[in-house]
């Protein structure tokens, strides 16, 4: 009897635990001790469906090369009688702000101590003589600005890696802000580097486009995410102190589609707020906005339907690195992209960098061979440098990974060494750089090391915050390493020109002295060194040169 009275007991009380984190559900995502907290969805799992099921992509560079084609055509469209009137491609929001302060040169010394570090060097497939990747070490040499698209997996989600990579570009280069985040996503997740918030959209991913409506199916860009919301939808992205040069920015741009006329709100700082009317149009639209400081942005629909991407918070200099992460993507999802929306998008941000980091979910244990997924890669690349023809691609090699051997300790998966190797042949015969990823782990112990330190999760596969820092020092070094070298040589040549110029005036000088000694005309013989220093100066400027 008591034994029965025990089981009608334990059975009401996992009855109710059931109930009680079923009713979880209705409780509203909220944030605790500067974290957000997702809805709790303990059937989730249960009501996926077929249409849910993750999408393999092939590539179709035909269709792509007719895409960007047509969107040629229609950009260079005359028309005889009347000059055609396109609605606005950018809306403009210039709050009234003081120009800020000019950042000072470059100098070589800046840049030694991290350059020093170096443990593994980019490597530049370029065949140019002066390849892409110099030019662009060169410009951030000489502080200009640098844009980049870091697109991955779930090795850098939640901004993983590339928030440290950002906050020292950022310190050495200049640049405020954490670039780019997705207006929606259809799954919880944390960002330390930002905070989001939002209600009222319907949010899908470039991994499942059978969730996704007719009209969405081919509007993703490579952010990987899509939300579209009607009126009453709502977006606040709000800056954090994370890193140092996260807190707050002075520009803020919000991408988004509104194939109808649409209304939507914009405030900055929850206090100063614009309503922008966007004309219905086919193309990628941007609302630009400058302000004197820019802590927090807030998109609002008012009427009609747009798509939105999402927001960059950045500054008005120096460098803007953006996590272009999707899970569970093998780089094949650029494939399910837009070439257009990709095109248009750049012509508003403009990347000079494209990062490919990818192939840590293919690697399987002991497989050598991956001459499918080379084939893959290049065809990755070949997308990628036509959607955004300005920027140097530059490939990141595998991680290193362990896996559980038959004697339950951690093994090396065995491949990653050969997919590394097929990833830098695919670099190698599409001219882009590549740098070896596990190469600079092994630097700092491998896997097992990063495990032991705290810097990886126990699956030996993925690495946090961390063994992101650490990763994305490394990284930084190799980018940075070829910029120092070319301020140095610069800085060298400079004083090389100044020794010159200063051993020119002091023979002049001399050859001045002995003249009026011999009582000759001054005025002939200053007429003389001014012409002879003048051609030798000549002389140092076309060498120089």
């Amino acid at each position: 009897m008591k034994q029965r009275e025990c089981s009608h007991r334990i059975g009401w009380f996992t009855m109710l635990v059931i109930l009680g984190v079923a009713a979880l559900w209705f409780v509203p995502e909220v944030e605790l001790f500067g974290m957000q907290l997702a809805r709790v969805d303990i059937f989730s799992q249960l009501r996926q469906s077929v249409d849910d099921e993750v999408v393999e992509y092939e590539a179709d560079i035909e269709r792509l090369e007719q895409e960007l084609a047509s969107m040629v055509e229609v950009d260079s469209v005359i028309m005889v009688d009347t000059l055609p009137v396109l609605p606005p491609a950018r809306y403009e929001w210039l709050v009234e702000r003081e120009a800020g302060p000019s950042r000072r040169a470059l100098h070589s010394s800046d840049l030694e101590s991290v350059a020093n570090r170096l443990s593994v060097a980019i490597e530049d497939f370029d065949t140019l003589e002066h390849s892409r990747l110099e030019a662009l070490v060169e410009r951030m040499a000489l502080g200009k600005g640098l844009r980049i698209a870091f697109m991955g997996d779930s090795f850098v989600e939640g901004d993983i890696l590339t928030s440290d990579l950002r906050a020292e570009l950022q310190e050495l280069f200049g640049g405020r802000g954490v670039g780019f985040v997705a207006c929606d996503i259809p799954f919880a997740t944390v960002r330390k580097s930002v905070k989001r918030s939002s209600s009222g959209w319907s949010a899908y991913s470039v991994m499942k486009p059978k969730s996704a409506p007719q009209d969405v199916a081919d509007k993703f860009f490579v952010s990987g995410y899509l939300a579209k919301g009607g009126a009453g939808a709502t977006t606040r992205w709000s800056a954090t102190n994370a890193f140092e040069t996260l807190d707050s920015c002075s520009r803020a741009r919000i991408l988004l589609y509104s194939k109808d006329t649409s209304l939507v709100r914009v405030a900055i700082n929850d206090s100063i707020v614009n309503e922008v009317e966007i004309a219905g149009d086919e193309r990628v639209r941007e609302i630009y906005v400058e302000a004197p400081l820019v802590e927090a942005v807030t998109l609002t629909v008012l009427d009609g339907e747009v798509l939105c991407y999402g927001a960059s918070m950045e500054g008005d200099c120096g460098v803007t690195v953006d996590n272009f992460s999707v899970r569970s993507n093998n780089g094949h999802a650029i494939f399910g992209t837009g070439a257009t929306v990709n095109r248009q998008i750049d012509e508003f941000l403009g990347y000079d960098l494209v990062v490919l980091q990818y192939g840590l979910n293919i690697m399987q244990q002991g497989q050598r061979k991956y001459s499918n997924y080379r084939q893959q890669l290049c065809n990755m690349i070949a997308y990628a440098e036509r959607c955004f023809p300005n920027a140097v691609i530059l490939v990141l090699g595998v991680s290193d990974r362990w896996v559980k051997g038959e004697s339950g300790g951690y093994v090396p998966i065995g491949s990653v060494d050969a997919l590394t190797a097929h990833q830098r042949a695919a670099a190698d015969s599409t001219n882009v750089a590549f740098w070896n990823t596990s190469l600079a782990m092994e630097a700092l112990g491998g896997m097992p090391q990063f495990v032991s330190n705290g810097w990886a999760a126990n699956d030996y596969t993925h690495i946090n915050f961390a063994g992101g820092k650490r990763i994305a020092r490394a990284l930084t070094s190799a980018i940075v390493a070829p910029a120092y070298e070319v301020l140095k040589a610069k800085e060298a040549e400079e004083q090389r020109r100044k020794e010159a110029e200063e051993r020119l005036r002091a023979e002049v000088q001399q050859r001045f002295e002995l003249q009026s000694q011999r009582g000759i005309e001054i005025t002939v013989e200053q007429e003389i060194i001014h012409t002879e220093v003048a051609e030798a100066e000549s002389d140092v400027v076309a060498e120089e040169e």
